[in-house]
């Protein structure tokens, strides 16, 4: 009886571990790359409130990127089959958010719990899939062939070593040069689309954050997936972590939706930069 309790439990811990490498596989870089755009947002909002004043800014920007934001959570509740019962875009006035998406869902239901997760990030992905239809329609420029032209491999391997991070670094710099260059002098290049590109980058890009509710709203679809995988890792396990290597291959494909995130990322930060020296400049002058 006792080894046999031993022998559940070594099973049971070979699952728990297999569950957790495959969470971080799968879905690492994205907590990684999520967790620094939430807060370079934040800032980046902040920021706008104190340079152009909260009503500027949000009568100018916040509404199409609040819009885009509460878009994000309503899709996926319709691609998930909740029921929506209520769907704010933009409500500045209303004292409590700037936007909101009422929705419900059966309980027990395992593909609508897990919705919950695609719904709480659902400004994250809906809002980068729209600055990549932007810059594709203004420009011409595919960003996924610019990541994939520079060998930009964006996964789990990347935190292994120094070395993989320098050269994904390396890589990922060259692509966002790249980039640029061909936003500012490329062949369908002109002053209004640049004033669009900004515009949209600014006002969307500064956006794509997840509130306390989202999160929270996120994570109980994030523990029910968690909890079915473990199940699953306990009745395969025993024929090997095939699914693992199916993970680490599907990872790789994200790699141009993260290279897409982090050019977004380094336009807030030049925002965010902008934005400082304006505000220093004031200050210095009414002092």
């Amino acid at each position: 009886m006792k080894e046999f309790l031993h022998k559940t439990w070594d099973y049971l811990l070979d699952a728990g571990i297999a569950t957790f490498t495959q969470l971080f596989v799968l879905l690492g870089p994205l907590f990684v790359l999520a967790l620094f755009m939430n807060f370079i947002s934040r800032k980046n909002e902040n920021l706008s409130y104190k340079v152009l004043g909260q009503k500027i800014y949000l009568y100018v920007f916040g509404w199409l990127g609040t819009s885009v934001h509460e878009l994000g959570h309503a899709i996926f509740a319709i691609i998930f089959a909740h029921k929506i019962s209520e769907i704010k875009l933009f409500t500045p006035n209303s004292g409590k958010s700037l936007g909101q998406v009422k929705h419900s869902y059966t309980k027990g239901n395992p593909y609508q719990t897990i919705g919950n997760f695609f719904i709480g990030i659902g400004p994250i992905l809906i809002g980068t899939f729209l600055l990549f239809v932007f810059t594709w329609y203004l420009f011409g420029l595919n960003i996924f062939n610019v990541a994939e032209k520079n060998s930009v491999i964006i996964n789990f391997e990347l935190f292994k070593s120094f070395d993989a991070l320098k050269n994904a670094a390396v890589n990922i710099g060259s692509g966002v040069w790249e980039c640029f260059i061909y936003i500012l002098n490329g062949p369908k290049t002109n002053w209004w689309k640049l004033l669009l590109f900004f515009y949209f980058f600014y006002a969307v890009g500064s956006s794509i954050s997840l509130s306390p509710s989202d999160i929270k709203g996120a994570f109980r679809g994030f523990i029910y997936f968690v909890i079915l995988l473990f199940l699953f890792n306990i009745a395969t396990i025993w024929k090997d972590d095939f699914i693992l290597d199916f993970f680490s291959k599907t990872s790789n494909y994200f790699s141009g939706f993260y290279f897409l995130i982090i050019l977004n990322l380094g336009l807030n930060i030049g925002f965010i930069v902008i934005l400082w020296l304006i505000d220093l400049i004031i200050s210095q002058l009414f002092q």
